[in-house]
């Protein structure tokens, strides 16, 4: 005999306390996080429109509440009832990957984080429903267990719905009308709730004007140790931000210039909250601007991170559905069972009772076979992907809007998870790897977050994460080539080297750059799809309230003004890491002990880290030329700076020879007494190389050190020195100026850098040197010591004699015309000039051309082309792959053997031999 509900009512039952709410609320420590709750479940529920705002309200603890007003999909009131449901969700056992809810905990923790108490209404079929949550109602009435008033109307009419046992309206199942159960929660939501009246409630349900949707209030807000709400609504009417001493919560200081934006704003954290944001959103009657933070970066490179190593969330999930599907499998055949009992047992009976018994029956054992094929699928899923290698895209690019935020974001399924994690920078007062910003989206099947989704579940496979993209990261910033000379090109967009921190300059020229190099990218207000803005040549960017009603009618660009066009981003080229050889790793290995980092004679000693070393040593070991170096032919091997060697076959070691600085005078008859020379003679002949000293020495800088003792001459010719353009002469060397490229021996080692500063008084300058570019390592020289010489060109003074005059006499419209030639030649596309107006252009005109600008479109449409060609390179090669499987498979199943693996070439020879042999059997 089957046994009811009823008879186990004298049971003991788990209960969930009232003090859970509080416990539960805890797991969020950043309060924005806690909004980030209910953001994401409005995402879910697949909303274009979210509205964040307050409503002032002095009779509420904090002065106002709350509101979270969607036109997602709403719920029925079956649906209501599993949101209390604490632990269940509906989007687990769910084949989309986007949904971003899967603990069925996110509105009730971030809910009460914020406020003591919250009521939802949602619509949907024109049938509301309310859930009345509230701390308050069990403080003052002293109910120790969770109460959840849910009251379900027809909007229509205004009245609740009357369903019965015989009769339910879709998706109120769980819903039976009591009227005293009704009066008894009405009463309570008009009591504890901003809303006294039934017709307050109505107007809360009218505020959604979409056939479906839901509204969450939260009220008595939290208060801070100052009496004031947690959540700061007075400092900006635009905004909601977190005040300073919830701040220091999270950073040990309340530096609001160090903190970034998106850790006090909620409207800077909401606008790179997700990946791919496909959502309105407004803020206090504002909207978001929301970003694709990929495609707001200078420079953007992706890179194919594959690894086997993220096996540990898939084997736990496939345990643990294994251990959940036998379960329910078990389940489904005990509810199988049931139902055929019940319709045995019934026979041909007509009672009411006993139908409606079968009809529950019935459904419940079809709901758990729908959730058990469900799980069954996710599992099948899951095995499959379970020995597959795991890729990751990571994205890196240039912060060049604010060189300060920098760091690493992390998306978990398209929602932030972790943001400004700072990896790959070995010092924060240095310019190595300063401004990039790493991107990456994580799939749920690599990583698992926590329950507030501000962290990971496995820590360790996460830190693994961040090492690896720390490797990449390095890589990046050798790939950009900004790295010899980082300093100048952050100087290009308005920022300076001894403000790290700081925001860039406000000169409009640095302005017009910034926006060159990193056109405006903004979301339809209509269609939601993205744009990129064509640069207008003007320092003037759209202003906020442009940027909110912007829509594609509005675009300059005519084949992008339509709603109608397709959504055309940027393709982020690739990048690849580059691994180092075991002999490479092991040189630098042996580098970093030899290099040590430098000491000051004051006492003020400083370490270096180990990813600075190993960035210096990576320096020295790529031999970096910088801009202002020549680059020396490589037949002349003879110009090469040879030590020579001080040591003899005997035993005893011999003392250094003084090695003397001569400049080796070439005749015109070339008398040079050397072997070396002798060949370097004719290759000079050859090439036709100027003859006379003066002209030597400003074509080739040919400066070669001649040992007193010429025995060792054929072993000196293999000792070189790492810089071919250092400039070594006889006698002391003119006075640097500022700016000079200079090199000098430094702790063991010649080391280049720039002048910085010279003092003509004390015959002494100071210089810093590229492996150390901060102003502790800054040091001093005087001129006529000989422990420094010039690299590529000397000053004025030391190579005047080798001037080379030009003709002054060309007049300037010669010179002129010459310009205009060259900019025709090198004009982009779609600059905002075209050749007849350069043509037409006068002196002032040329005088106020921004060269600089022009050369940098330059250069990134050059670049463009250039990725461009590589892609579609690499999309032809894709192509002709797969249909070189294609047609190996067809001729493999007509009996013609072609290995799958063959080359394309050998697949050519094979289909031209198998055509001629069906011509000769035809």
């Amino acid at each position: 005999m089957m046994m009811t509900m009823n008879q186990y009512d004298c049971l003991n039952k788990a209960q969930l306390s009232f003090e859970y709410l509080h416990t539960n609320s805890t797991t969020h420590t950043f309060l924005f996080g806690a909004l980030a709750e209910l953001v994401d479940n409005s995402r879910d529920a697949g909303a274009r429109n979210l509205h964040i705002y307050t409503h002032k309200d002095l009779s509420l603890r904090g002065g106002f509440y709350l509101a979270f007003l969607d036109d997602g999909c709403g719920m029925h009131y079956d649906d209501v009832f599993n949101v209390i449901v604490f632990g269940k969700s509906a989007k687990r056992h769910t084949l989309d990957s986007t949904q971003i809810g899967q603990y069925g905990n996110g509105l009730k923790s971030g809910a009460m984080r914020i406020a003591n108490d919250f009521i939802l209404f949602t619509k949907k079929d024109n049938i509301g429903t309310c859930l009345f949550l509230s701390r308050t109602f069990h403080q003052e009435e002293h109910i120790t267990q969770i109460m959840c008033p849910m009251p379900c109307f027809d909007l229509t009419t205004h009245q609740p719905i009357d369903n019965t046992d015989n009769q339910q309206i879709n998706g109120t199942r769980t819903y039976t009308y009591d009227k005293v159960k009704h009066e008894l929660e009405m009463h309570l939501i008009t009591k504890y709730s901003p809303f006294k009246t039934v017709a307050d409630l109505f107007k809360q349900f009218d505020l959604i004007t979409s056939s479906t949707g839901t509204l969450i209030v939260l009220y008595n807000v939290k208060l801070s140790e100052t009496g004031e709400a947690e959540l700061d609504i007075k400092s900006d009417p635009y905004d909601i931000v977190i005040d300073s001493k919830n701040r220091r919560n999270l950073f040990d200081d309340d530096d609001d210039d160090s903190t970034p934006t998106e850790y006090r704003s909620l409207r800077a954290y909401v606008s790179i909250l997700y990946y791919e944001p496909r959502m309105r959103i407004t803020i206090q009657q504002r909207r978001v601007i929301t970003k694709r933070l990929p495609h707001t970066l200078y420079k953007p490179r992706q890179y194919q991170f594959k690894s086997t190593r993220f096996k540990t969330r898939s084997e736990n999930e496939i345990k643990q559905c294994e251990k959940e599907l036998i379960s329910l499998e078990e389940r489904v055949r005990e509810a199988d069972s049931q139902v055929h009992d019940v319709q045995q047992r019934m026979g041909i009976s007509t009672s009411i009772d006993d139908r409606s018994r079968l009809r529950k029956l019935q459904i419940h054992a079809a709901e758990l076979k729908d959730i058990a094929n469900r799980l069954r699928n996710g599992l099948t899923r899951k095995k499959s992907e379970l020995n597959t290698t795991k890729t990751l895209t990571l994205i890196f690019g240039l912060n060049i809007t604010n060189r300060a935020a920098d760091g690493v974001f992390v998306y978990n399924c398209g929602r932030l998870i972790r943001m400004y994690e700072k990896i790959g920078q070995p010092n924060k007062k240095m310019l190595y790897c300063r401004g990039v910003i790493g991107v990456v989206d994580v799939p749920s099947i690599v990583l698992q977050p926590t329950h507030n989704k501000q962290a990971f579940a496995d820590e360790k496979e996460y830190h693994f994460l961040l090492k690896n993209m720390g490797e990449y990261m390095r890589q990046y910033w050798t790939d950009t080539g900004i790295e010899h000379y980082v300093k100048e090109f952050w100087e290009t967009y308005g920022y300076r080297d001894d403000q790290l921190d700081r925001l860039p300059s406000n000169d409009p020229e640095a302005i017009k750059r910034r926006q060159f190099a990193v056109p405006t990218l903004t979301q339809c207000n209509k269609c939601l799809k993205w744009r990129r803005l064509p640069y207008t040549g003007d320092a003037t960017s759209l202003t906020q309230t442009q940027l909110e009603t912007w829509e594609c009618s509005n675009n300059t660009d005519l084949l992008n003004s339509s709603c109608t066009a397709n959504e055309k981003l940027e393709v982020i080229p690739e990048g690849e890491l580059r691994q180092k050889s075991s002999d490479t790793n092991n040189q630098n290995r042996l580098a970093s002990r030899a290099i040590s980092p430098p000491f000051r004679t004051t006492g003020n000693n400083k370490r270096l880290s180990n990813a600075e070393i190993s960035s210096t040593t990576n320096n020295i070991n790529s031999k970096p030329t910088t801009r202002s170096s020549l680059v020396l032919p490589t037949s002349l091997s003879a110009q090469k700076r040879a030590l020579p060697t001080s040591y003899s076959l005997s035993p005893k070691i011999k003392p250094k020879k003084k090695l003397k600085r001569r400049i080796i005078k070439q005749s015109n008859n070339h008398d040079i007494t050397s072997d070396d020379d002798e060949t370097l003679s004719s290759a000079t002949k050859q090439s036709n190389l100027p003859t006379s000293l003066s002209d030597f020495v400003t074509s080739t800088n040919h400066v070669h050190i001649i040992d007193d003792n010429d025995d060792d001459k054929n072993n000196n010719n293999n000792i070189e020195n790492s810089d071919n353009n250092e400039i070594v002469t006889s006698g002391p060397l003119p006075p640097p100026t500022i700016g000079a490229r200079v090199c000098a021996m430094y702790q063991g080692a010649r080391r280049s850098g720039q002048v910085l500063n010279v003092n003509d008084k004390r015959a002494m300058f100071k210089m810093r040197f590229d492996e150390f570019p901060t102003a502790e390592f800054d040091y001093s020289f005087s001129y006529k010591s000989s422990a420094w010489s010039y690299i590529g060109t000397p000053p004025q003074s030391f190579t005047q004699s080798a001037e080379v005059i030009t003709n002054e006499n060309e007049p300037l419209s010669t010179i002129v015309k010459k310009f205009k030639a060259l900019i025709k030649f090198m004009l982009p596309p779609d600059w905002d000039l075209t050749r007849e107006q350069v043509t037409s252009m006068s002196y002032d005109d040329l005088s106020q051309f921004d060269v600089a600008i022009f050369m940098q479109s330059y250069r990134e449409k050059i670049t463009k082309i250039v990725e461009q060609r590589k892609a579609d390179e690499t999309r032809w090669r894709e192509s002709a792959q797969r249909l070189q499987n294609e047609v190996t498979d067809l001729l493999n199943l007509s009996g013609m053997s072609i290995p799958n693996d063959c080359s394309m070439e050998d697949f050519e020879s094979l289909i031209q031999t198998y055509t001629t042999q069906l011509e000769k059997s035809s």
